[in-house]
C-alpha cells in the first residue's frame, strides 16, 4: 500500500487526489504547501494532515509515495531528498529543467533502492495507443515526414506567478509544449535538431517566449514542429501529421485525442488500420483551468500502470527540449 504525500496543491491536486482515491492501493495521508489558505482547506477536506515544510512533512508522518507538483525548478532537488528517505516518487511535467538531472535521480534511486515516476498521461490517450500500434506493426509503412503543430492559447496573467520566471517555470515547452513533444519522441524516437527560433508575440513583458519553430532531422526523414501559446481566441489545434510510402494520418483535436484524417494508397492498408483503430475509445475531455484548457486527464490510468511511466521515459524529450532551446540561444536552468 502506498502512503501518499503530496508536494504542491495547485490546480492538477484534483486529477492526483481522484487518481488516488479510484486506485486501492493508494491511500492520502498528507499534504504540503506553502500557500497557508489552500493548504488549511485541503487538510480540512482531505482530512489528513498538512505541512508548509516537504522535509518536515516526510520526516514526521509514515510515507512511502510523494507527488511533486511544485514550481519546475523545484523538482530536482525535491526529488532528490524523498528518494534519499526512501520514498518513490511521481514527478509531474516537466520533470526536470536541466537533463542531467534525470539521470541523477535515477541513480539515487537506484541506490536508495526506491523508484521514480514521471507523468506523461498523454501516451494513454486511446489515439496514441493506437497510432503506436500501427507504427510498431509496420501497417502505415515507411516514415516520410512528420509534422507537430501546438496552437494553444494562454492569457495574460498566465505567467503573472512563477510562470513568468524563467529560472523557475522553464519555458513555453517545458511547461505547454512537453507533453506533445514527448509524443513525438515516444512514436518516432529523438531527432536531431536542424534549427529553430523562438518568439515574444504576445506575452512581451516576460522574459519567457510564447512561440518556437523547430526543424528536426530523424535520419531518413524530416519533422517541422511549431509550438504556440499566443492563439487567439483559445485552443486551436494540437496535432500530429505523418506522411508515409502507404498513405497519410493526422491526429489532432485540442490535446491530441482524435484522428482527424486517415488516407492510404491500398485497400490493404486501409483495411489492416481499420481493424486496428475498430475498438477505439473516447478520449476524456481536456482539464480546464478557467481562461484556459490543458491535456487529456489521463492521470487514474497512469496510477494503474506506474511501471510504464519510469524517470527514463522523460528523457528523450527533456533533452530535445534543451537542444531546441540551445539552437535558439536559449537556456532556462543555471
Amino acid at each position: 500500500m502506498y502512503r501518499v504525500g503530496v508536494i504542491g496543491c495547485g490546480a492538477i491536486f484534483e486529477r492526483h487526489l481522484e487518481s488516488i482515491e479510484n486506485n486501492d492501493n493508494f491511500v492520502l495521508s498528507a499534504v504540503c504547501d506553502t500557500n497557508k489558505r489552500r493548504l488549511i482547506f485541503l487538510s480540512d477536506s482531505c482530512r489528513v494532515p498538512g505541512y508548509k515544510s516537504y522535509k518536515k512533512m516526510i520526516q514526521e508522518e509514515d510515507l512511502n509515495f510523494i507527488i511533486i507538483a511544485t514550481p519546475n525548478s523545484l523538482h530536482y532537488e525535491q526529488a532528490l531528498h524523498c528518494l534519499k528517505n526512501k520514498c518513490d516518487i511521481l514527478l509531474e511535467k516537466p520533470a526536470v529543467l536541466d537533463p542531467k538531472q534525470i539521470k541523477k535521480l535515477k541513480a539515487a534511486a537506484i541506490e536508495n533502492k526506491t523508484k521514480a515516476y514521471v507523468v506523461l498521461q498523454v501516451r494513454l490517450n486511446p489515439v496514441i495507443q493506437k497510432i503506436k500500434e500501427l507504427l510498431d506493426k509496420n501497417i502505415l509503412g515507411k516514415v516520410r515526414g512528420v509534422g507537430l503543430i501546438q496552437r494553444w492559447q494562454r492569457p495574460e496573467e498566465y505567467f503573472d506567478n512563477w510562470r513568468g520566471e524563467k529560472f523557475i517555470g522553464g519555458g513555453t515547452l517545458h511547461e505547454c509544449g512537453i507533453h506533445y513533444i514527448d509524443i513525438m519522441c515516444y512514436l518516432f524516437g529523438k531527432p536531431q535538431v536542424v534549427s529553430a527560433t523562438s518568439y515574444n508575440t504576445k506575452h512581451k513583458n516576460v522574459d519567457v517566449e510564447d512561440t518556437v519553430y523547430s526543424l528536426l532531422d530523424f535520419g531518413d526523414y524530416g519533422a517541422t514542429m511549431e509550438i504556440t501559446i499566443s492563439s487567439e481566441p483559445k485552443n486551436i489545434e494540437c496535432s500530429i501529421a505523418v506522411m508515409t510510402d502507404k498513405g497519410y494520418i493526422k491526429l489532432g483535436g485540442k490535446a491530441l485525442d482524435k484522428i482527424i484524417e486517415a488516407k492510404f494508397a491500398s485497400h490493404e492498408t486501409e483495411k489492416a488500420y481499420q481493424k486496428v483503430i475498430s475498438d477505439i475509445r473516447n478520449s476524456k475531455k481536456p482539464n480546464f483551468y478557467k481562461k484556459y484548457e490543458g491535456s487529456c486527464p489521463n492521470h487514474p490510468e497512469l496510477y494503474s500502470r506506474l511501471e510504464d511511466f519510469d524517470l527514463y521515459e522523460s528523457l528523450n524529450a527533456i533533452e530535445l527540449i534543451d537542444e531546441i532551446y540551445q539552437a535558439c540561444g536559449l537556456k532556462y536552468y543555471n
